[in-house]
């Protein structure tokens, strides 16, 4: 017991420092093989100290509030490809977006962008702050950087040039991530600029939705950024319980629910 509270330990302060171990790094460092590592991992991840993905284990965003790009992007990948592809279908030819920099909503540029190659779609005008997403887009639709302070974490542009642009545009649509919803909190960031950046984008468009997967329910991150009444829909997976559902339907929210294939 003492041996194996002394592993999860040394994995624990690996992941704050890095974010994430790999099953190679936690062998090597506790001399134990990958079955062992494999065992760790579970355990930790069924106390809640890690998220397990692709022979890795992440520390949770809500543990360290501090979100990472890199490391977002590798969870729950499937689950935010059947959002992203759902997503699409909301979207019409000629619509003005707005798209944030959350892994799930760059997920959904990437849906979107199979959509505009087939004529699915036509006519989609972007604008967005994140990085990514413009190396997705530019291709395809009329995309435009908002530009401001980089964020290397988030792979994304924030600050006063950010937010004056966006409260400057009027949006058919955006399309937000989050890193975090409870009741008593709402949709929460771990960043003030990134929640000033989800409030103005709210409130400069016709329809606002959340596009999140279902850890995130339950999770509460640093800043909130709405209630869910100013929201048009929170499209999430069919992993969601029943009793997080209910939660939000009785919160007045609108959820659309993406079938996993």
């Amino acid at each position: 017991m003492k041996k194996t509270l002394a592993d999860e330990n040394v994995i624990l302060k690996e992941m704050q420092l890095s974010g994430s171990v790999t099953l190679k790094s936690a062998m090597d460092k506790l001399s134990i093989s990958e079955a062992t590592a494999r065992r760790l991992f579970t355990r930790m991840e069924e106390k809640g100290l890690g998220i397990r993905s692709h022979g890795k284990i992440t520390m949770p965003d809500s543990a360290y509030n501090f979100y990472r790009y890199d490391v977002s992007k590798e969870l729950y990948v499937k689950e935010k490809k059947a959002i992203a592809n759902h997503a699409v279908s909301l979207v019409k030819s000629g619509d003005v977006l707005f798209l944030d920099s959350g892994t799930t909503v760059c997920l959904f540029s990437m849906a979107l962008a199979d959509a505009l190659r087939q004529n699915i779609l036509k006519d989609i005008k972007v604008f967005t702050n994140s990085y990514m997403i413009i190396n997705v887009l530019n291709d395809l639709a009329s995309v435009n950087l908002i530009g401001g302070t980089y964020r290397p974490n988030r792979k994304d542009f924030c600050g006063y040039m950010t937010e004056k642009s966006i409260k400057d545009c009027h949006f058919d649509k955006c399309f937000l991530g989050t890193d975090g919803y409870t009741l008593e909190f709402g949709f929460t960031t771990t960043e003030f600029e990134s929640a000033k950046i989800c409030e103005t984008a709210i409130a400069s468009s016709d329809n606002a939705i959340i596009l999140t997967d279902f850890h995130k329910f339950g999770a509460s991150a640093l800043v909130s950024f709405s209630n869910g009444e100013n929201l048009t829909a929170v499209l999430t997976d069919d992993r969601l319980p029943q009793t997080k559902l209910k939660e939000l339907m009785g919160a007045g929210i609108n959820v659309i629910i993406a079938k996993n294939d």
